[in-house]
Formats: structure tokens, sequence, C-alpha cells
């Protein structure tokens, strides 16, 4: 049965949505569910390094973090991709590889896109948001892996880079898809 549901609120990132449904017992109850913009992550390498963020917002303590944010209305993931790692870094990629989408479809309905960004470098200053204070650092791709739980980035990446780090043809396989040349 495909739901009837209306938009009841729309946000700033969330847009909330209610219909009614029918229950087991043939009674009736008011569900709801949330939508918001997909959002991009990116990997970037620089000589067999990791550049990360160090960045600090007010809701959030200052951390490690993937650069990475919201699409924009009609904007595809690459393009996303792209843009947050210019604004955020300053940098661009020469080769980009999406390694993983992660669409969630409980309550709250969105994808998260996990790029690949090889051989970035620097091209321009950081154009940050007002909300945003980001320090850009690189640490040896082996330190990252056995870091990957202090670093900000969605849960099933997390889980990916972590099988990398203890399953060494799953690191392989990462590392080829990176371009690393390993020594």
């Amino acid at each position: 049965m495909k739901k009837e549901r209306r938009l009841v609120f729309r946000g700033v990132v969330f847009d909330v949505y209610q219909w009614k449904q029918k229950l087991y017992d043939g009674s009736y109850a008011t569900f709801e569910e949330l939508e918001r913009p997909d959002a991009v992550q990116i990997l970037c390498m620089s000589r067999n390094r990791v550049v990360l963020a160090l960045e600090e917002q007010p809701n959030l303590e200052k951390c490690m973090s993937l650069f990475g944010g919201v699409m924009e209305r009609g904007e595809r993931p690459l393009e996303a991709a792209k843009r947050e790692l210019l604004e955020e870094s300053g940098m661009t990629a020469k080769r980009w590889k999406l390694i993983k989408r992660v669409k969630h479809n409980g309550r709250i309905h969105y994808s998260v896109y996990l790029f690949a960004a090889m051989d970035c470098r620097k091209v321009a200053a950081q154009d940050l948001d007002p909300g945003e204070h980001i320090e850009v650092i690189t640490i040896p791709f082996a330190r990252f892996l056995s870091r990957v739980n202090g670093i900000r980035m969605e849960d099933v990446f997390r889980l990916y880079l972590t099988e990398a780090r203890y399953e060494p043809g799953k690191r392989r396989k990462l590392e080829a898809l990176l371009g690393m040349r390993i020594r």
C-alpha cells in the first residue's frame, strides 16, 4: 500500500511528512518521517597521505573529520564532492572514485556518498561558511586507519575502513583503489 503523506513542516535542513496508517487491529495512527538533502564525504589523498579536516563548528566539539557536506539542490554527488573539497581545503584532485553510497531509509531519508579524491593539491584559499573553522592536516595512511574510530564520518564508511585495517586483502584493494604506491 502506498502511503498518502503530506508535508507538515519545511525546515532549513529537514522536511517533515505525516500520514495516517491503518494498524493491525483496524485502528489508525499518525506516522511521520523526515527528508533531508543528500551529503558527500571525501577521503582525500596526497602523496600516500590522508588529508583531513581538524574542524570546529558551533554545534560540535573540535574533531578530525573527512571533508564533505550537504549537496545543493540540483547538484550531482561528484559535483558536490568537488565543491566541498575546494571550499573546505582549497584543494582539487586529479582523479575521483565513488567508493560507497549509503542510503538511509528509516525515519530519515537521505544518502551519503563516499568519494576518494586522489592526487590532491592546493589551488586556492579555503572558502569556509561562517559557522566553520577548519585546519587542514595530513597524516600517514597507516595512522589514519589506526585512528579511524576517532574521525567523524558515516558509520558504514568507518566499518569499511576498519575492515581494511585488519584484513590485508581488503587493505590492498583499498590502497589500489586510492592509487597508492606501496614500497
